[in-house]
């Protein structure tokens, strides 16, 4: 079996006189093609992405010979999917050298060469990165040469979206570069250092507080996933009982989380069953996800439930169930864009475990979640600035005490 790897990539290389490959190369090049398989039979958005994964896989042969290190075979098969510029592709392992995901290893986002979020908190934050400054480089490099390190396979002609995803992807940049950013502002340049700013993330799976006396809101601290995160919004809910509006911030999401999670927390708002998103595999008919009522109270009143950058997967499955099931509206920027729901597969040789999307998500009305805007546009990654997002639900719940507009958000 190994001197058959060896021989075809002699083929593949057009070349007859190569270095007999090494175990690790040739177990690189095994999983690589494995890999190139996984994705065409199953990854359910392949269609628009194809041709350039499969020059991707085509050149993977020549990606292999430098490879003596565990890192660097990792190295290699992360680099195969960038290809698909999916950010929901990724690998249940990293190294030292692997890229920083985005949205969770990423604190600030790009359109172009602009700034439009930043992740209240991060290092980012910290640094003094602000929506709407102008990028001329990230991490050393200019923006184009940033962009064009990550379009896979190389000199493509790659489209609006794929070099979205890899300006952000650049600007997150691998675990083992430095991260700096030069900016221009009011006309004048900055550079700003990203490195050796503390994050300290929080210890509770999520934050509480009353606000005003009225408002019950209720922060999610990347918990989705958390078994422990169901118990502590049931407390937190008992703790803000009376409250007669209730905020529920998803802005730190990006890790995605679990359905047992998610949805007794929507069914904390809900008095009788309701379906909250429609699932599409490619190997069936669609059918709709059903949440039911959660706890021995339901909470009443207006609900906002705040998105952003970093709301991701689950955390947008959450979303868009608020809004489906018309019970909370949603105040936010476009979110994550993490598109599917993802299987997870194990390499034979490797053993790296690979999760790729195999079944699209909708909102119930039948928009995929992946393209799905909050109702009420606006600016929710604010970086050290005031929290915009927050003061309109603010804003949306004064409105509430005019007679005329009926409890639960409808009017």
């Amino acid at each position: 079996m190994r001197l058959g790897l060896c021989l075809l990539t002699a083929i593949l290389s057009g070349c007859a006189h190569v270095a007999p490959l090494t175990d690790i190369q040739q177990d690189t090049l095994a999983d690589g093609q494995e890999l190139c398989d996984l994705v065409r039979a199953n990854y359910v958005y392949l269609d628009k992405r194809q041709p350039g994964w499969d020059a991707a896989c085509r050149h993977l042969p020549d990606q292999v010979g430098q490879v003596s290190t565990r890192p660097e075979q990792l190295r290699v098969l992360e680099t195969l999917t960038d290809a698909l510029h999916d950010p929901h592709i990724t690998f249940g392992t990293n190294s030292s050298i692997s890229p920083r995901l985005v949205p969770s290893g990423a604190d600030y986002w790009l359109d172009e060469d602009r700034v439009i979020a930043v992740r209240a908190g991060s290092a980012a934050a910290q640094a003094g990165l602000a929506v709407g400054d102008q990028i001329v480089s990230v991490n050393g490099r200019t923006l184009g040469d940033a962009l064009r390190s990550r379009l896979q396979p190389p000199d493509t002609a790659a489209s609006e979206a794929q070099r979205n995803w890899a300006l952000n992807a650049a600007a997150a940049g691998y675990r083992d570069e430095p991260r700096s950013v030069t900016i221009l502002r009011d006309g004048q340049s900055h550079e700003l250092t990203l490195e050796g700013r503390a994050v300290v993330p929080p210890e509770s799976p999520l934050t509480a507080r009353m606000i005003d006396g009225a408002v019950g809101y209720i922060r999610l601290n990347d918990s989705l996933g958390e078994p422990s995160t169901v118990a502590a919004f049931d407390a937190a809910m008992d703790s803000l009982r009376g409250a007669r509006f209730w905020i529920l911030d998803l802005r730190d999401t990006p890790g995605g989380g679990s359905t047992d999670i998610a949805e007794p927390i929507l069914g904390r708002f809900l008095s009788d069953s309701a379906p909250y998103q429609r699932i599409r595999p490619t190997d069936g008919p669609e059918w709709v996800k059903v949440a039911e009522p959660h706890g021995d109270w339901t909470a009443e009143g207006p609900v906002a439930v705040l998105v952003g950058r970093w709301t991701g997967s689950m955390g947008e499955g959450l979303a868009v169930g608020f809004d489906g099931a018309g019970r909370g509206d949603v105040f936010g920027s476009d979110m994550a864009r993490l598109a599917g729901g993802v299987e997870t597969f194990t390499l034979s040789r490797t053993g790296y475990p690979i999760r790729i999307p195999t079944y699209d998500l909708a909102h119930l009305n039948g928009t995929p979640r992946h393209v799905w805007s909050p109702p009420h546009s606006v600016l929710a990654d604010n970086g050290d600035g005031p929290d915009l997002a927050l003061q309109a639900a603010l804003d949306w719940f004064a409105e509430f005490e005019n007679p005329a507009v009926r409890p639960g958000g409808l009017r």
